[in-house]
C-alpha cells in the first residue's frame, strides 16, 4: 500500500495470537470450521438480524481507513465499529498503532493548502491476542478478499497490511486465511460483505478504465464469493453496492485545475487549458495535478512541455465508461444477493445523494467536495461524520429488511467532535476555512493512497 509500510520490522507487523485457543484449534482442523454445521437457506434466513457472532468482509472502506492510514484512532469512527455499537453486538478492529499504517495525513495549513503524513513507522497491532471480526484489509479487491492470504515473510505492503489485518503468525499450526476463508471458519450469523471499491477505484489513479476488473471477471470472482458464504457458513449476509469511484475528491474537475492554476500562475484560462490538454467533463487525478507545475512553467521556454499525461486524468469519455462498468458491477451484485436471499445495501444511492448535496448536519451542508466534510484528507476514504452517514445507511438498510428499530447514530454529536467537520477546520496558522473556499486534494496527500490501488 504504502512506502513507510515497507519500513515496518516484521517484529511489528506480527504480533498476534488467538481469540481462543479452542476455537482454533477446531478451525484448523481441515478445509471447513467444524463447528460450522452444514447451511441451508432456512438457516440463513433464520439468521436474519442475528448479529450474535458478525462478521466483515471489505476493503479500505470498511476497515475504517481514513485520510492516508489505517490508524486505531480513526479505525474506531469506522462505520463497521458505529454499525456494532448501534445494533449492540461485538466487534474485534485489527486496531493498529500510531502514527498509523502508513502515517496519518495531517493538514498543517489551509491558504496554502499543506498536507502532510505523521512520521514514524507503526508497531504493529495493539490487540495482538485478539482475533479480528472486521477482516477487511485496505487495498483488497475483490479477487484478494476470496485469495489472498497473509505472508510467512511480507515484503511488499500489500503483503504487510494483509498480515497486519489477517495474520496469526507464529502458532506453529499452519494458519494463513484469506478474508473468505476467515468468514468460512469462524461461525458467522451474520456477515457483512462491501468489497469490489478498488476493483473500480484503480481507474481514478491510473487514468484508464481499462485498469479495473473485466466484468466477466468480476461476475465469476463475486459469485464464488458469495457462492462460498452460502456453502460454507450458515450466516444471513448482508451486500452492499459500489459507489460511483468518479464522484470523489481524489479527482478534480477540469474547470477547478483550471481555474486555479490560472489564478496562481496569471496565465489566462484559455492557454492553461490549452496547455494542460484538459476541459469540460474531464478529472484530474492527483498524478496531473503534480505534473501542472512543470507544464505551466515551462510555457516560458523554448521547450514547452504538455499536456498532461494520460494517467494524469480522466477524459469526459473515460468518466462515463467507468460509471458504465460500476453500475455493471452493482448489477452483479445486486443479482447475487436476490439470488442468496441476502440484504442489499445500495451504497452507491447513499452516495449519490451526498454528491447531490442531500446531507446537512447541524445546519452545515455536507458536500463531496475536497475539505466538504464527507471526505477525509486522501479524498477517497470518510470522515468521522462521513462514516456515520454510511453507519446510518446501513442502519436503515437493515432495520427496514429486519423489521428492527436500531437508532441512528447522531451525526450532531460526531459532527462536534469531527477535526475535519467544515466549521471545526483550523490550521496550525489559525485560518478558517471559508464557505465556498476552492481547494483539492494535494499531489503529495494522493500519493499516499496512491500504491494501495496498485496491482
Amino acid at each position: 500500500m504504502i512506502r513507510l509500510l515497507q519500513k515496518l520490522s516484521f517484529q511489528g507487523v506480527c504480533r498476534f495470537s488467538v481469540f481462543s485457543a479452542a476455537a482454533l484449534l477446531l478451525a484448523s482442523c481441515g478445509g471447513r470450521s467444524q463447528f460450522t454445521n452444514p447451511n441451508t437457506s432456512a438457516a440463513q434466513a433464520a439468521n436474519a438480524g442475528n448479529f450474535s457472532r458478525t462478521y466483515f468482509i471489505g476493503d479500505s472502506l470498511t476497515a475504517g481507513f481514513q485520510s492516508g492510514s489505517l490508524l486505531d484512532t480513526a479505525q474506531v469512527n469506522g462505520y463497521a465499529n458505529l454499525l456494532a455499537t448501534q445494533e449492540k453486538f461485538p466487534i474485534v478492529l485489527p486496531l493498529i498503532a500510531p502514527p498509523g499504517a502508513p502515517g496519518v495525513l495531517q493538514l498543517i495549513s489551509i491558504n496554502p493548502l499543506v498536507i502532510t503524513p505523521t512520521p514514524g513507522t507503526t508497531t504493529g497491532r495493539d490487540n495482538p491476542t485478539q482475533q479480528a471480526t472486521d477482516l477487511a484489509v485496505p487495498g483488497h479487491h475483490l479477487i484478494d478478499a476470496i485469495s489472498t492470504k497473509p505472508s510467512p515473510v511480507p515484503t511488499t505492503p500489500e503483503d504487510q497490511i494483509t498480515t497486519l489485518v489477517l495474520g496469526i503468525p507464529g502458532l506453529g499450526i499452519g494458519l494463513s486465511r484469506s478474508q473468505l476463508d476467515w468468514a468460512e471458519n469462524l461461525d458467522p450469523t451474520t456477515v457483512i460483505v462491501w468489497i469490489g471499491n478498488n476493483d473500480a477505484l484503480v481507474a481514478d489513479e491510473t487514468g484508464m478504465p481499462s485498469s479495473m476488473t473485466p466484468v466477466a471477471a468480476f461476475t465469476t470472482q463475486y459469485t464464488q464469493l458469495i457462492q462460498g458464504l452460502q456453502q460454507n457458513t450458515r450466516a444471513h449476509l448482508v451486500i452492499a453496492t459500489i459507489p460511483d469511484v468518479t464522484a470523489v475528491p481524489y479527482l478534480t474537475p477540469a474547470a477547478t485545475v483550471i481555474a486555479q492554476a490560472s489564478a496562481q500562475s496569471g496565465i489566462p484560462a484559455t492557454v492553461v487549458a490549452k496547455a494542460l490538454g484538459i476541459g469540460p467533463g474531464d478529472l484530474v487525478n492527483t498524478t496531473g495535478i503534480g505534473e501542472i507545475p512543470a507544464i505551466l512553467a515551462s510555457l516560458a521556454t523554448a521547450t514547452p512541455k504538455g499536456p498532461i499525461d494520460d494517467a494524469g486524468f480522466l477524459s469526459a469519455a473515460e468518466v462515463a465508461q467507468v460509471q458504465s462498468t460500476v453500475n455493471q458491477y452493482n448489477q452483479v451484485i445486486t443479482q447475487r444477493a436476490q439470488a442468496a436471499g441476502a440484504t442489499l445495501v445500495d451504497v452507491h444511492q447513499l452516495f449519490a445523494d451526498v454528491t447531490a448535496g442531500k446531507y446537512t448536519v447541524s445546519g452545515v451542508p455536507i458536500t463531496a467536495n475536497f475539505l466538504g466534510g464527507a471526505f477525509s484528507l486522501d479524498g477517497i476514504h470518510p470522515t468521522n461524520t462521513g462514516y456515520a452517514i454510511v453507519a446510518n445507511y446501513f442502519i436503515d438498510s437493515m432495520n427496514a429488511a429486519f423489521k428492527q428499530t436500531t437508532p441512528d447514530v447522531d451525526l450532531a454529536t460526531v459532527a462536534a467532535v469531527d477535526p475535519l467537520f467544515p466549521p471545526n477546520i483550523r490550521s496550525v496558522s489559525g485560518h478558517v476555512l471559508a464557505p465556498g473556499l476552492a481547494q483539492h486534494i494535494t499531489a503529495a496527500a494522493g500519493k499516499q493512497v496512491d500504491t494501495i490501488l496498485k496491482r
